[in-house]
């Protein structure tokens, strides 16, 4: 009973404290609140791309009734496309360019004579040029990406009738064997692109897919980003949680309460679990009520019941006794300021470095995730980010050993040092 007394008198004391309403609630949803509304345009359908005006001029000459150059400006024809381009076609590569040059087009797409010749034959060479006002990026961009494709899928099927060749006279076999062979593999690449092409004219593209999201789509868009913004949101603030209720110990100590407190019957072990059984309460009624106000404000879809449970618990159990080990390396109060502003702040942003690297590439995003779980934020940040993506228990199942183990370690290092300081 004395354990449970201390534990409610711990939670009445917190619930009267301002700073744990303000750090512990409205800030991490004040801050979720500010993206939200910096990123809500784009659920309400309002990000529009502009329709950039392409010119596209096309020289090639087909080869064998093949024109790759009739393929590429196809493809930039689409009516997956006629939302974001819209294209017209002009006789040469001067009056394309004039186009640009007076702002009646954002980009001239200039296919080369040679394109079909450079792809067929062995030694030839050709570019396309695309020549784009200075002043428009997005648009340009899209155009590039289409042409770059196209073309690197010619590029593709010549080098590799050229690398079969090659391979093929190295081991012995006959120039004339060896023609015949590459020219076998041409052939089925000219069939595969007549067929692609054939697609693209009648409106389906195979390489490329380019579509303007749904306004549910776009809805889902934005609750992800807010759903990882507030993840590291409640990472972050649930560890300060954590590390301040337990400093209520340091400050019991300072005031003399504390001492007063061992010179009763009541045993250390029963104080120091009054005092973490307050926190667990502290830090559940955080969690629960910054879950669900993030549902309910932000629409942030948080995964399945079950691992959800499983993470919020873990991360609880792991901030609790995080908290209760940091407190116990500090001498007062005064100490405990300048860690839990700096260090704990540190912490807290090296684990949420895997949020704001999501969508860097696959080894940069990688090597920045590693370092993130270098801090037990960084896998209780990893532990929700998981189940936001819709993984189940089995998922999260090492992350959550992971937070357990090093809540085990934390809790017990601090205990023993907190029996130490006050047996």
């Amino acid at each position: 009973m004395k354990t449970l007394d201390i534990a409610f008198k711990d939670m009445l004391r917190s619930s009267r404290s301002l700073a744990v309403w303000i750090f512990g609630l409205a800030v991490p949803l004040l801050m979720s609140g500010i993206f939200y509304f910096a990123f809500g345009g784009m659920g309400d359908g309002g990000f529009d791309l502009a329709v950039t005006k392409v010119v596209v001029v096309n020289l090639d000459s087909p080869v064998g009734g093949f024109s790759a150059g009739q393929i590429l400006a196809n493809s930039l024809k689409l009516d997956s496309l006629k939302s974001i381009l819209d294209v017209t076609e002009a006789a040469d590569a001067a009056s394309a360019r004039d186009a640009v040059d007076r702002q009646e087009a954002g980009v001239a797409v200039i296919i080369p004579a040679g394109l079909t010749a450079a792809r067929e034959n062995p030694g030839e060479r050709a570019a396309v040029e695309l020549y784009q006002d200075p002043t428009l990026t997005l648009g340009p961009g899209i155009v590039k990406g289409i042409v770059s494709s196209i073309v690197d899928g010619f590029a593709g099927s010549k080098v590799a009738r050229e690398v079969v060749y090659a391979q093929l006279t190295q081991h012995g076999l006959t120039t004339d064997a060896a023609t015949a062979t590459a020219q076998a593999i041409a052939d089925q690449v000219s069939k595969w692109a007549e067929a692609l092409g054939q697609k693209l004219q009648g409106g389906v593209n195979t390489l490329i897919q380019v579509r303007r999201p749904a306004e549910a789509e776009s809805a889902d868009l934005v609750s992800n980003v807010i759903g990882m913004i507030m993840a590291g949101m409640l990472v972050f603030y649930v560890f300060f949680t954590g590390a301040a209720s337990a400093q209520n110990l340091l400050q019991e100590e300072e005031d003399g309460t504390l001492a007063r407190l061992f010179t009763t019957p009541t045993p250390t072990s029963a104080v120091l679990s009054g005092r973490m059984i307050a926190t667990f309460g502290t830090l559940i009624l955080q969690v629960v009520v910054l879950l669900v106000a993030s549902a309910l404000l932000f629409g942030v879809n948080w995964g399945q019941p079950v691992p959800i449970v499983l993470v919020a618990a873990s991360m609880i159990v792991l901030s609790a006794a995080f908290g209760l080990f940091i407190t116990s390396l500090l001498k007062n109060t005064r100490q405990g300021g300048i860690v839990y502003g700096g260090v704990l702040t540190m912490m807290g942003m090296v684990g949420m470095i895997g949020i704001f690297t999501a969508q860097a590439p696959g080894a940069t995003r990688g090597a920045f995730e590693a370092v993130s779980l270098l801090v037990p934020q960084g896998w209780a940040v990893r532990g929700w980010q998981m189940i936001q993506a819709g993984g189940g228990v089995g998922d999260v199942l090492v992350t959550l050993l992971v937070m357990l183990g090093l809540a085990a370690i934390f809790f017990t290092a601090g205990l023993l040092r907190f029996r130490k300081r006050f047996a």
